[in-house]
């Protein structure tokens, strides 16, 4: 009897800013004996370090990542980019390893990459609700990523207003069926998400901003303030301490609103996560990880 499904595995361990994901990921890829592949949408440029939480030298030592500070904020760069160039960085790691790790909190760029972003649902509400969490958590710049994915003239869309988006996708889907998905067929992904206590996340969340500003985080936003226009510095903490720089709230505030955004951005992940189906809860003991894997 043939076997169809492919032997080669992604193990997509995704969730909330904070939560714990690259240690978890360096642990689960050391089992394994792999790589790990970053999906995050920030952490991809090399001019954004403090901010966005990137893996130090150390973590980045004990595991080879791919996609961390690889691009710069004056390149343009979207998930549509980001799941071709995973697609292709797979096909070389799977001729080495039977299990690749992806790790990260930008669940666009996670489905661009397993999934591709041309595989939209049929039915147009479940498809407006998708693009709605899209917006929501990943922002108006992830919808012109679609729009620029499915070839939609964009000079009878306005670029500037979400809805209209929303409403020229689901009007290009009824005329895209049958274009050519990305080639996922030769790799299976299996989809996890961490989570704590939301206590627990909100002491973490709380504790990472007071260590990146120990860390230097203030001297790292000043010096990107000049190109505060640029879509990847519309980011939680930097856009607070642009405030701040500008004058229009004090540096305490800058620091509440930071640590409160952070909060609001990974509950925004969660709903995600817990709404995209194919997404399994797991704690951060990654010894009952590896237990469950061994088991199947």
């Amino acid at each position: 009897m043939m076997e169809h499904q492919p032997i080669k595995k992604l193990i997509v361990l995704a969730g909330p800013t904070a939560v714990g994901k690259t240690s978890f990921a360096i642990q689960v890829a050391k089992y394994f004996n792999t790589e790990i592949i970053s999906c995050d949408s920030r952490q991809i440029y090399k001019e954004l370090n403090i901010g966005v939480a990137r893996p130090n030298e150390n973590q980045l030592s004990e595991v080879k990542h791919h996609f961390i500070a690889t691009q710069s904020i004056f390149d343009p760069y979207d998930a549509g980019i980001y799941s071709q160039e995973v697609n292709q960085l797979l096909r070389k790691l799977f001729e080495i390893h039977d299990v690749v790790v992806m790790t990260g909190g930008t669940g666009l760029y996670i489905k661009a990459a397993t999934e591709g972003l041309d595989i939209l649902p049929p039915k147009n509400e479940q498809l407006r609700q998708q693009l709605n969490f899209i917006l929501e958590t990943e922002g108006l710049q992830a919808l012109q990523a679609i729009v620029d994915s499915l070839d939609i003239d964009q000079s009878k869309t306005d670029l500037s207003n979400p809805q209209r988006i929303i409403r020229a996708i689901e009007i290009k889907q009824g005329v895209t069926e049958g274009q050519k998905p990305l080639d996922t067929s030769f790799f299976t992904p299996s989809y996890y998400f961490l989570n704590r206590g939301r206590q627990e996340l909100y002491t973490r969340i709380n504790q990472r901003v007071d260590q990146m500003l120990k860390d230097g985080f203030e001297a790292e936003a000043k010096s990107l303030l000049p190109y505060r226009k640029l879509n990847a510095l519309n980011t939680v903490g930097y856009k607070d301490f642009f405030s701040f720089f500008d004058g229009e709230i004090s540096k305490d505030i800058a620091i509440e609103k930071m640590k409160q955004h952070t909060r609001n951005y990974a509950k925004r992940q969660l709903t995600w996560f817990r709404n995209q189906g194919s997404y399994r809860e797991i704690s951060t003991d990654v010894e009952l990880f590896l237990n469950i894997m061994k088991l199947g």
